[in-house]
């Protein structure tokens, strides 16, 4: 599994988490990553990321793109979930305030990285929030602050998560553990 990290603080919890599962991961930084490392990788994971910076959303939507056309599975964390939206077409929006914390995140309905809960409590540390999503995503569950907490592509295995797995205990390292295989 290859981690893309945009230099968020959280990125080495993703892959020791991802190393505590078990799963076979690699870090790279995002102006590191090539069609040849894509090409090379299994499954994708776009990390959060401190900064706004034009060049970290061009690596990162052209890793979007890549991955939808060459059927990549990939998991969007945070900003990760929010360029996934912004490069199919979606929107997002500021936060009245910067979110910060744990809070509970409702399923809509069983999905593959979900299962059957009912509730997740998840942690969050954004700013921004996925808005509207584009007609090739699906909303899968909602908090109190975002609607769409967690979203799949209707097709090809890629989901966006607005929180952090990394840091969300047991319900994180689920998802996680969900994501890996697929």
């Amino acid at each position: 599994m290859l981690v893309v990290d945009n230099l968020s603080p959280f990125t080495p919890d993703i892959t020791k988490c991802l190393s505590a599962l078990g799963i076979k991961n690699r870090c790279e930084k995002y102006s590191d990553v090539t069609k040849q490392t894509l090409g090379e990788s299994g499954n994708v994971i776009l990390s959060g990321r401190r900064s706004n910076t034009k060049e970290i959303n061009a690596a990162n939507s052209r890793i979007v793109t890549y991955c939808l056309e060459n059927d990549r599975p990939l998991l969007g964390i945070c900003y990760g979930a929010e360029i996934i939206a912004l490069t199919l077409g979606g929107s997002i929006r500021r936060m009245p305030s910067h979110l910060h914390g744990h809070v509970k995140v409702f399923p809509r309905y069983p999905t593959a990285l979900t299962q059957d809960r009912k509730e997740l409590t998840v942690y969050e540390s954004h700013g921004y929030c996925v808005a509207q999503l584009p007609t090739d995503l699906m909303s899968l569950a909602r908090s109190n602050d975002c609607e769409h907490e967690l979203f799949s592509h209707a097709t090809k295995q890629i989901y966006g998560v607005q929180f952090h797995p990394e840091k969300s205990g047991s319900d994180g390292m689920a998802i996680l553990k969900s994501f890996a295989p697929l």
